[in-house]
């Protein structure tokens, strides 16, 4: 047989203003920690807000520097040709000049 538990000791007055006391600290802290926990999620939401707005920025930026790209070299196929075309049609004038000369 298991032996019964001892009796509780009466409280006095005293003891119950102590364990009041540190009842109401706790409560204070825990109240403080909540505020700082509240606090920081807060800031993490601001954080991954600011992270997605920059991820998007950085998607905009990306798609239009790919499409300047496409321009651009677009642009240069057609500069680098000028040349040539223009050394063709030289050649295909003064041949058709000699052609009605002779």
């Amino acid at each position: 047989m298991m032996p019964l538990p001892p009796d509780p000791i009466p409280l006095g007055q005293d003891a119950a203003a102590r364990i009041e006391t540190k009842l109401d600290v706790l409560l204070a802290q825990h109240g403080h920690v909540a505020a700082q926990v509240s606090d920081h999620e807060i800031r993490l939401r601001a954080v991954e807000a600011g992270a997605t707005r920059a991820d998007t920025r950085i998607s905009d930026l990306t798609a239009r520097d790919g499409d300047k790209e496409t321009r651009l070299r677009a642009a240069d196929r057609w500069r680098y040709a000028l040349p040539i075309t223009a050394a063709g049609g030289l050649l295909g004038g003064a041949a058709a000049i000699i052609t009605a000369l002779k």
